[in-house]
């Protein structure tokens, strides 16, 4: 069992490479500053990554960008990850070549079950990534493991452009009506802690509460509005999680009116109290 977060990289550790169970992240919300790498060695888990749900079996890829939310619903006891993390400078000095695009697949669906010749590299990438780490005395280190992940995000990018399935459209003008979620989804992810309103969104928009109501129904199967509330609720599961903020400084950072409203928000959604919560996962 983990007791501390693998995640976590310092400024003498601008990366960390290592094997885990994940048992850390078990239902508690965290938020990354860098970004990771995993790759499922053994065992099956239930992730979610921001809003997007689905399962690590043995031979899946997951790529996790700065800033994503990360929770671990659900694994099996046998669950283990090879996984290697990044600072923020780290990856942003890899990245650069990057096109957006990329960046906006990988928010999509940053859970991969890539061909046998990906798995095949990763395997051998995880090897020379676990060497570099363990080389503390290269003076080159750093400008290694940056090329190393360089490498990596550029052969995600191509197999994600050569292998990538073509999905029916289900719904007229698709491709306006992807675009405009995908840009929700970014806002949400960006103003949540502050915004909750339907409204807001459908006005940074630009299209009324109504059509941005049809878009998330038809895309993500689910309300504008319970869309934003998971948000919500991830931010303040990490919060709680994470840090020593009371509840009410919660309350007060996220702009709920007082404590108690966070409290019956939290509750509705949760079916426990915040301190409940808490209590529980420091238990």
């Amino acid at each position: 069992m983990d007791d501390k977060n693998p995640l976590i990289t310092t400024s003498e550790d601008q990366f960390i490479v290592g094997d885990s169970d994940f048992s850390y992240f078990e239902h508690h919300a965290y938020r990354l500053e860098g970004c990771a790498i995993l790759f499922c060695r053994d065992g099956e888990a239930e992730m979610m990554v921001d809003q997007c749900q689905g399962r690590l079996v043995r031979n899946t890829l997951m790529l996790l960008l700065p800033g994503a939310y990360l929770l671990l619903m659900d694994r099996s006891e046998n669950f283990a990850v090879s996984y290697c993390t990044f600072s923020r400078d780290l990856f942003s000095e890899a990245a650069f070549r990057l096109e957006p695009d990329f960046f906006a697949a990988v928010h999509r669906n940053p859970i991969a079950n890539p061909p046998q010749q990906l798995v095949d590299g990763a395997a051998i990438w995880f090897q020379m990534a676990a060497y570099t780490y363990r080389d503390r005395q290269n003076i080159f280190r750093n400008t290694i493991i940056k090329n190393r992940l360089q490498n990596i995000l550029l052969e995600i990018s191509d197999k994600m452009q050569r292998f990538a399935t073509k999905q029916v459209r289900t719904f007229a003008n698709t491709t306006r009506q992807m675009e405009l979620f995908h840009r929700f989804a970014a806002l949400v992810h960006e103003f949540c802690a502050q915004e909750r309103e339907v409204a807001f969104y459908a006005d940074r928009l630009c299209i009324s509460t109504r059509y941005l109501s049809t878009i998330v129904r038809c895309v993500a199967h689910t309300s504008a509005k319970e869309f934003i509330d998971r948000a919500v609720m991830l931010e303040i599961r990490m919060l709680l999680r994470s840090t020593d903020l009371s509840v009410q400084e919660i309350a007060y950072r996220l702009k709920f009116p007082d404590q108690s409203y966070l409290g019956r928000f939290f509750k509705k959604h949760a079916g426990e109290s915040p301190t409940e919560y808490r209590n529980a996962k420091r238990a």
